[in-house]
């Protein structure tokens, strides 16, 4: 795999933003074997990602080389009522937010990455933006709140519904690139939102080494 994007810095500091649990680079999922490459071109990899509060642990840090995960205690989010887990989900930008000035707040950033469903990002990504003037990269997995609509988990222009499709534009908005994983998914986003510029909308599939 070879990373063909262009940017302009020999040398960055990367945020990683996402609800997948993971503690090290070494692990195999998408989001790890993407990092490693840019860590393979000798960037520096910063990553929040949480730990749910029922595993009764606080907030810790993993350092590997040139790599830095925070992982933030959250409220429950898996295997719990839908009460619960809206409590935990409301908070979770202001957690981020909280995260990334407490543990990152000597780190300037150049680029900031952030994963499905990253609709509860917006405020973090507005923060680290206004504060460093990073550039911005959805990797767009799953076209939320309308993948849910389709699933008969929420209903089309309810309260919930309108709600979550403001936040999923604001965070359009937010990002200097969107990332889609097909064609079809670049021409949805850009059919559905004419607000966005179509030349920011750009085909990036999983990033699988094998």
């Amino acid at each position: 795999m070879e990373l063909e994007y262009g940017w302009k810095w020999d040398f960055m500091n990367i945020l990683f933003l996402t609800l997948l649990d993971f503690e090290s680079l070494e692990e195999h999922n998408i989001y790890t074997d993407l990092l490693r490459e840019f860590r393979k071109k000798h960037h520096k990899i910063y990553a929040i990602s949480p730990v749910e509060r029922k595993k009764k642990c606080k907030t810790y840090i993993i350092k590997e080389k040139d790599t830095f995960i925070v992982k933030l205690r959250i409220g429950n989010m898996q295997k719990i009522n839908i009460i619960e887990k809206g409590i935990s989900t409301i908070t979770l930008e202001s957690l981020f937010v909280l995260g990334i000035k407490k543990y990152f707040s000597g780190i300037h950033f150049d680029l900031m990455l952030y994963s499905t469903p990253p609709i509860t990002f917006c405020k973090a990504i507005e923060y680290v933006k206004k504060r460093d003037g990073v550039e911005t990269y959805l990797l767009l997995k799953d076209i939320f709140p309308q993948n849910a609509v389709d699933l008969g988990m929420m209903k089309q222009g309810s309260v919930i519904h309108r709600i979550f499709r403001r936040k999923e534009r604001e965070l359009y908005a937010l990002s200097d690139k969107i990332g889609c994983m097909s064609p079809a998914n670049c021409q949805y986003v850009i059919d559905n939102n004419p607000e966005i510029d179509p030349a920011k909308v750009e085909l990036c599939p999983n990033a699988v080494k094998p």
